[in-house]
């Protein structure tokens, strides 16, 4: 049995066939509804533009969460090297 098959995600108004291994299909499917919503709010906020503009702003929104989500994940390191320090100066107080 193979570990990849295709889906079908309903992504705005087109059906894209998508090939994912079957452990990533329930967040491939989180994806598209994450997207379909965003474009929904937008279409719904500004009403008669071109579908263009919406996917834009739906792409746009999307890509800072993922740079915002990376520069807190880049924090991490700093907090490894104060729980370190923490754990040292502990030891020194004999705590």
């Amino acid at each position: 049995m193979s570990d990849k098959f295709t889906i079908q995600l309903l992504i705005g108004n087109q059906m894209y066939p998508v090939t994912v291994r079957r452990d990533q299909e329930e967040i491939f499917r989180k994806a598209a509804k994450l997207i379909n919503g965003k474009l929904s709010k937008y279409q719904q906020a500004y009403q008669h533009q071109p579908y263009e503009k919406y996917m834009s702003m739906a792409l746009l929104e999307l890509a800072v969460g993922v740079l915002q989500a990376g520069e807190d994940n880049d924090k991490g390191p700093y907090q490894e090297t104060l729980e370190q320090l923490t754990k040292e100066m502990e030891d020194v107080l004999g705590k």
